[in-house]
């Protein structure tokens, strides 16, 4: 089964998408970073909160797709994260690494061990866009 994913908002400032999916996924498009409104070339996207319940053991693992994908965040069991002043936005590139050819989509694997997982996620736009926001 690959993700299903269903976008709730869509403004010059965010994007908030719904996911749903099960274990053994191996980088499956989240987001398509192209497809937002007033995305231009290269658009860059932040995390800024993930509410989620995933089901089973493992972890399920968010990337940054680029040549070599940047591992983002790696999250389990039920919670939130992001909107705290202790959990930061995660930003393309806050693993020191320089991108080569980022894509600004946002990708998904799972644990084999995951029964089905959904998600909540908010997603800020950093760079890319012809509306971008002075944050």
């Amino acid at each position: 089964m690959t993700i299903s994913a269903t976008q709730l908002a869509d403004d010059s400032f965010k994007t908030i998408i719904s996911a749903s999916g099960v274990g053994n996924e191996t980088k499956g498009v989240l987001l398509d970073a192209s497809e937002l409104l007033d995305a231009t070339a290269s658009p860059n996207l932040s995390i800024a909160n993930i509410h989620y319940e995933i089901l089973g053991s493992g972890n399920l693992t968010f990337y940054f797709d680029a040549e070599t994908d940047e591992e983002a965040k790696i999250i389990s069991g039920r919670g939130n994260y992001g909107l705290k002043p202790d959990e930061g936005k995660i930003k393309q590139g806050d693993t020191g690494d320089t991108l080569i050819n980022p894509t600004g989509d946002v990708l998904v694997s799972t644990a084999s061990t995951i029964t089905k997982y959904k998600l909540v996620v908010e997603l800020h736009k950093e760079k890319g866009f012809s509306t971008e926001q002075w944050i």
